[in-house]
């Protein structure tokens, strides 16, 4: 059984919305570590180089700062937070644009007007995620928050967020032998 402690999902929601997106957009893209010991929060940010292309037999940027992160906060984490710019011609759905998830851009339609997001999201090792998408320009705005809650089938995302979840997934010990079998 895992020993992993959570907070509360109004709590992670706060984060997410609130502390994710206090981020300086010229840091970004930020990966964020989060440990909980049952009355309060730690957290760790690593910067993520997230720009080109790499080789099949390059590891992923993502899990690497993920592992420096639980290096850093030790075994006790619950998840991962990564906080990250969609520019405007990104939400058009094209081939070039297949990175960008789909709850990004259900959330970007329902901000006025067509303009660049700040997207912020916290996922964690049972599988729940939260979501917060704002306008980089309008931050008086309040995001739109998206809860996507846990689900009992295993689907590799196709979109950036896939690293994202497979190394909050993998935190918990109990998860490994699904997570082999999403290869």
């Amino acid at each position: 059984m895992s020993g992993i402690r959570y907070p509360d999902a109004e709590t992670v929601d706060e984060i997410t919305a609130r502390y994710l997106l206090s981020m300086p957009t010229t840091l970004l893209p930020m990966l964020y570590g989060f440990r909980f010991d049952g009355e309060s929060i730690d957290a760790e940010c690593a910067a993520v180089d997230l720009a080109g292309e790499r080789g099949e037999d390059e590891p992923n940027p993502i899990h690497l700062r993920a592992a420096q992160l639980r290096n850093t906060l030790g075994p006790d984490m619950f998840g991962f937070g990564l906080v990250f710019v969609v520019c405007a011609d990104q939400l058009e759905e094209r081939a070039e644009n297949r990175h960008i998830p789909e709850q990004v851009r259900v959330a970007g339609r329902q901000l006025p007007g067509v303009s660049d997001l700040i997207v912020a999201v916290v996922m964690d090792a049972a599988g729940r995620q939260w979501w917060a998408v704002a306008d980089r320009y309008l931050l008086e705005l309040d995001p739109v928050r998206i809860h996507v809650p846990a689900t009992a089938e295993w689907r590799i995302p196709g979109t950036l967020d896939a690293s994202l979840w497979t190394a909050a997934l993998a935190l918990d010990e109990t998860n490994h032998p699904y997570l082999l079998r999403c290869r």
